[in-house]
């Protein structure tokens, strides 16, 4: 399909953080094709409105030029559009938006919203994109029945030569002065429990001061103010630094010098930094809400509960194990993690569903048609 000048344009508002790397990825596979990513970082200033206007006179211009219209994300503007059936085939990935915990984020204009358009948009698609059975769970419980559900996870390239910025990764090791370097990377959000880590980990280095907790990310300013208040009360400034956000080469960098990442979120669409600190040998301590079950079942990690004592005792039991241990776990991780999120096995999914979407043909097996006559009800 690749070869016969397909063209897609994917909608997003997002440019960082798991759907601006998904969407990055899709664009790079996808490269004899055209692939756009509509984004402007001068529409964050536009009133809501002013936003949907300006995104709606721009994709009707490009939809002459495109195969497919391929929309990421749930509560964003961009999705309005979909108010109205769109005259090209339509995919929706709502990226974990309307799992339970994230639509009691701002419950009350969430709800507003789904009356208004949300849902309505979901209806107007040819197809979801789901990332996990969960989450087909979450758009079934949202109201969107009969139309069919694509479950595909996220993938990253796992062999890809990631390159080190030796001068961040020194003036990281300065930091850690031979501490054992716990890591979390993911957007400052209460959902992501950055707060249950803290106070875990002020637990257990009152047993175990050979320890250092690096907290990787941006967001809302009031959580993380309340962060560094935490930090400070609980008199860990020596022991827990937040580095602000870190992309790129200053990412895998920051992955480089870590022993054990955790990623302790209540609500998670995916988790795709999870696959990432695999593919730098990172074993990895998660919750069960993110899909990784296989990380209980083989050995490479935790997989635990969201709440204080799981938490402490995950943390606990990665650092009483020396580093080579840890590098083993993680080394096992990666063989497992890269045969199942490996990018071209995902993306080789994806191409087959866009495939479908275009040409019709037989249904690929990974897309529920009717999802009541599922084995998941």
């Amino acid at each position: 399909m690749k070869n016969k000048n397909i063209k897609f344009l994917h909608i997003s508002t997002n440019k960082n953080g798991g759907v601006g790397t998904v969407v990055k990825s899709l664009c790079n596979y996808f490269k004899d094709s055209l692939s756009v990513i509509l984004y402007k970082e001068s529409m964050k200033k536009l009133s809501i409105y002013k936003q949907y206007k300006q995104l709606k006179n721009e994709i009707k211009i490009l939809l002459n030029n495109v195969d497919l219209l391929h929309f990421h994300g749930s509560w964003a503007p961009h999705i309005f559009i979909l108010r109205k059936k769109q005259p090209k085939p339509t995919l929706v990935s709502p990226h974990g938006a309307l799992h339970k915990m994230s639509l009691k984020k701002s419950q009350f204009k969430k709800l507003i919203a789904k009356q208004l358009y949300v849902k309505k948009t979901y209806l107007n698609a040819d197809c979801i994109h789901a990332l996990t059975m969960q989450e087909v769970n979450d758009i079934y419980n949202f109201g969107i029945k009969n139309i069919p559900i694509a479950v595909i996870p996220n993938g990253i390239d796992f062999d890809e030569k990631l390159e080190i910025d030796e001068k961040t990764k020194n003036e990281l090791l300065e930091i850690s002065k031979d501490r054992k370097v716990i890591l979390s990377l993911s957007r400052l959000d209460p959902l992501k429990g950055i707060d249950l880590l803290i106070d875990s980990f002020n637990i257990v280095i009152k047993k175990n001061k050979d320890l250092v907790l690096f907290i990787v990310g941006d967001g809302n300013e009031n959580y993380k103010t309340n962060l560094l208040n935490k930090i400070y009360s609980l008199g860990l400034k020596e022991s827990v630094y937040l580095l602000g956000e870190m992309n790129g080469i200053y990412k895998n960098t920051v992955y480089d010098i870590a022993d054990v990442f955790v990623l302790p979120s209540y609500n998670e669409g995916f988790g795709l930094t999870v696959i990432e600190a695999y593919r730098q040998n990172i074993p990895v301590i998660t919750t069960t809400a993110t899909p990784f079950e296989e990380i209980a079942n083989n050995g490479i990690g935790w997989y635990i509960e969201p709440n204080c004592s799981e938490v402490t005792k995950a943390l606990a039991s990665a650092t009483k194990l020396d580093k080579s241990e840890l590098s083993s776990m993680g080394k096992k991780g990666y063989n497992l993690m890269k045969k199942k999120y490996s990018l071209d096995i995902v993306n080789h999914k994806m191409e087959l569903l866009y495939s479908w979407l275009l040409n019709g043909g037989i249904m690929p097996d990974f897309i529920i048609k009717n999802y009541k006559e599922s084995k998941l009800i």
